[in-house]
């Protein structure tokens, strides 16, 4: 009898203890006895779920997607529960967190830069890296798409500044020009190949030269210019049509 009594305490103290324990974190496993408690609940791995729709972590993962596709061999349908667990996790989205703050231009073809270059992650967030490629990409990006970003960025400028958008290169504030030339916003397509970018270039002082020369190197930009004299003429034409 005593032994059957207390058989039936063991049971029911495993019985009690099992129904006690009705929610748990499915990231983490733990266990909780309350709901309101687990939907407090917030683990590491839950968080980062929880922030998989932010803009940086969404970088963050093409990006990841895109470093596990050229650094192995294996076949495998990625997901965002792959990517939440991967020890590289918080590097990639530290870099898509970047790419959002300096707005960086064509942010896939600067992930196949980095990768082709062999950029180590840790530097993937260094504006000197960024400006590596920024000089290369600007040299060898579509001509069209770069007159295309430049009037673009030229039209809010000009609205803030209250000047027609085909002015702003001659009534723009220089300092604010001279950075978007530095981000990449005003290529140095519309720099060379219209009047009032030539005009503009002219009219800088030394410090001013000094910030953009990098991007705009007149040298290198001149042997583009005559490897493709049609396209450069179609861009000039294009550029003063539209008052440039």
């Amino acid at each position: 009898m005593k032994l059957l009594l207390k058989t039936n305490l063991s049971n029911m103290k495993e019985t009690l203890a099992t129904n006690l324990v009705k929610y748990g974190c499915e990231f983490c496993k733990r266990e909780f006895l309350r709901e309101s408690t687990t939907l407090r609940h917030v683990c590491e791995p839950k968080r980062r779920w929880l922030d998989k729709d932010n803009h940086g972590n969404r970088i963050g993962f093409q990006c990841w997607l895109e470093f596990y596709k050229k650094n192995t061999s294996k076949r495998k349908n990625l997901k965002q529960e792959d990517f939440i667990k991967n020890p590289y996790y918080t590097a990639f989205v530290k870099f898509g967190n970047y790419c959002v703050n300096i707005n960086a231009i064509n942010i896939p073809r600067f992930t196949d830069w980095l990768l082709k270059n062999q950029v180590k992650i840790d530097n993937w967030c260094s504006d000197s890296t960024y400006t590596k490629y920024l000089v290369e990409f600007l040299r060898h990006e579509d001509a069209f798409d770069a007159i295309h970003r430049s009037i673009e960025h030229c039209m809010g400028m000009a609205t803030d500044a209250k000047i027609l958008p085909h002015d702003m290169l001659r009534y723009g504030n220089a300092n604010k020009i001279c950075y978007a030339i530095t981000t990449g916003k005003i290529s140095p397509w519309l720099l060379f190949q219209s009047d009032s970018g030539v005009r503009f270039l002219e009219t800088l002082n030394e410090g001013h030269v000094k910030m953009i020369i990098d991007y705009i190197n007149p040298e290198q930009w001149a042997i583009r210019f005559k490897r493709d004299i049609e396209l450069t003429k179609r861009i000039n034409d294009t550029l003063k049509d539209a008052g440039y």
